[in-house]
């Protein structure tokens, strides 16, 4: 028996309480699972793979989604922006699907898969969303902004940064940008404020890098993870091969038998558990 976590009120407290899953009941002297944190699984670098109009996303990322759409797991992918330049039908449908099917959130990623080109490294700017001004910045995010909006037809709520830290010129673009309202792991520098949700890293999936850790992620559980307001773990999907995307997988499905609920930003933004993240100064 699968069971989600539910929320009741009793004496004016917010008690979570696990649900039983539509048409099934408890067995006579079960005790169904405990509720755990809920999660959000943090899935960075989703790009075209290939060439062509054919062209969608590589088998790993495929073989991830599979899984996750197959065992009702909801997810979010972190999507670049230059994915989506020329003509790419087939990996547009791929994400309009998955959008659809309401188990995958994308979020902003950054414009650029590959790092900013060298050609706007200027001025001591080292990264897409590290150093230039707040113009320059606020000009990424809107060129990505509106390719998802314009392609794939969605909003992205959610931005963290591919493969560098983020600065207070950074907030001080996203504080123009309503459209994004939760950030992965990296909040604004001190004394600077943001009305931005700034999501915490708490426990780790990949240890070391790019490497799922079932035991470490059972051993942080078993230690702090129960007693956690919410869980981000992130992942790279695609250099997972056979042996890690195993090991992805026996980490999400521990999680789930402890009762964890798998939700998105957005549902994460409009949950009880968005008042117990990060908003320095706001």
């Amino acid at each position: 028996m699968r069971s989600l976590c539910g929320v009741h009120a009793c004496g004016g407290l917010l008690v979570l309480l696990p649900l039983l899953a539509p048409g099934t009941t408890a067995s006579a002297g079960e005790t169904p699972a405990a509720a755990g944190p809920m999660v959000m699984l943090k899935l960075d670098d989703l790009a075209r793979h290939g060439a062509g109009p054919q062209a969608t996303v590589s088998p790993r990322w495929q073989r991830i989604t599979d899984f996750l759409e197959g065992e009702k797991i909801k997810a979010s992918f972190g999507l670049f922006g230059d994915s989506l330049e020329g003509d790419c039908p087939a990996y547009v449908a791929w994400l309009k699907t998955r959008a659809a099917g309401g188990w995958v959130e994308l979020w902003h990623h950054g414009y650029y898969a590959r790092g900013l080109p060298e050609a706007q490294q200027v001025n001591g700017r080292k990264a897409e969303y590290l150093g230039g001004t707040a113009a320059d910045q606020a000009a990424m995010f809107a060129k990505s902004l509106a390719l998802a909006k314009e392609k794939v037809g969605v909003e992205l709520k959610a931005f963290g940064p591919h493969s560098t830290a983020i600065d207070g010129t950074t907030y001080e673009a996203l504080e123009g940008i309503p459209q994004i309202r939760l950030v992965w792991f990296y909040g604004p520098p001190p004394g600077v404020r943001t009305g931005k949700t700034v999501v915490r890293r708490l426990m780790e999936l990949e240890k070391p890098l790019f490497v799922p850790n079932p035991d470490a992620v059972r051993e942080a559980f078993e230690k702090k993870g129960r007693g956690l307001p919410y869980i981000a773990l992130q992942g790279h999907p695609n250099q997972w091969d056979d042996a890690r995307f195993e090991d992805f997988r026996k980490a999400v499905l521990f999680l789930r038998d402890q009762g964890c609920r798998f939700m998105t930003p957005t549902e994460f933004l409009a949950s009880p558990a968005a008042g117990k993240a990060d908003r320095p100064g706001g």
